[in-house]
């Protein structure tokens, strides 16, 4: 179980999570129902960027262990904001304008 729960904290910690406050302050807020997708859910993002840091980390994860803690944390925030981006990328791709 600690194989895959501590990439997917830090890779939730990579999406930039913490910043967004609902109902002011903070660099984001609310909830467009219209757009349920990365930068707009404040859960879904967080979501994606875990289970990103889960399989990037079980993929190369192997390559990287002799780097220890530091470089698994290094791979999962990669992983986790990269995923996030990736996602809401593809979504805003096919989204209709």
């Amino acid at each position: 179980m600690i194989d895959w729960l501590v990439p997917a904290i830090i890779g939730w910690c990579g999406t930039g999570w913490p910043r967004r406050f609902p109902g002011g302050g903070g660099t984001g807020g609310g909830f467009d129902p219209d757009n349920p997708w990365p930068p707009n859910c404040p859960m879904c993002g967080g979501v994606i960027g875990a289970i990103s840091a889960i399989v990037i980390n079980s993929l190369v994860g192997d390559h990287f262990a002799s780097a220890g803690f530091l470089g698994m944390a290094v791979i999962s925030f990669a992983a986790g904001s990269v995923g996030n981006s990736l996602v809401g990328g593809i979504v805003g791709l096919f989204r209709r304008g």
